[in-house]
């Protein structure tokens, strides 16, 4: 083919540009067309990867105060379930309206129990339970009928079996003083019966007694 047939053939074909349209107008008229699609499929995008990503931190939602003790451990059952930022904000919420229907539910059984009974419960849970243990003893009795009724009728059971003359010296002979031979036989019938809580308060009113009166004859 002669070079005058090749240049004719390259005049017949038609330029196209991006392989579509014939003119810069049509190409950019299409452009206008097709970009609200491009940006509602980059918006759906994003969509897409914020309800199925999990993030590698999550934001607590502005609006809540969480303590930063209480949000890690929130975080972390989060990271375990494969939450995303998403998830994790709704389940926050929910542990916060939780916890405030716990503290609204507390402080309602703490007003039916009454001041009085609390007071009672205080003073039996500071004289045979650890320092460590006697808040959640307390919030145990408050919130748990059952362990209350049985704490009170514990603690009457212990008034009925105090030691005769307990809080008594033996002046000229009178009254029931507590000798180291009492405290070892209440000690050996104690550990003989370890599940007899008579046995071990009676032990426990022995130490009581022989220590008030230790410090009555100093």
């Amino acid at each position: 083919m002669s070079d005058n047939n090749q240049n004719q053939q390259s005049q017949n074909e038609e330029k196209l540009y991006a392989g579509k349209f014939k003119t810069v107008e049509e190409l950019e008229a299409g452009y206008k067309s097709s970009l609200p699609t491009f940006q509602e499929n980059e918006t759906l995008k994003k969509k897409l990867e914020e309800v199925t990503t999990v993030p590698a931190d999550y934001m607590n939602p502005s609006d809540i105060e969480v303590e930063e003790s209480r949000a890690s451990a929130l975080k972390t059952r989060a990271k375990e379930a494969g939450m995303t930022q998403a998830q994790y904000e709704k389940f926050v919420r929910s542990d916060k309206a939780q916890a405030e229907q716990r503290k609204q539910n507390f402080e309602k059984l703490t007003k039916e129990v009454g001041e009085e009974t609390l007071n009672i419960l205080k003073d039996y849970v500071g004289k045979h339970y650890p320092k460590e243990l006697q808040e959640n003893m307390i919030n145990t009795f408050i919130g748990n009928k059952e362990a209350r009724t049985a704490a009170l009728n514990h603690r009457q059971q212990l008034l009925n079996n105090q030691v005769p003359g307990m809080n008594k010296t033996s002046a000229g002979g009178l009254g029931y003083r507590v000798t180291d031979a009492d405290i070892r036989k209440a000690y050996k019938a104690k550990e003989a019966n370890s599940g007899d809580m008579k046995a071990r308060q009676h032990y426990m009113n022995l130490l009581s007694a022989k220590a008030e009166q230790d410090r009555a004859s100093a």
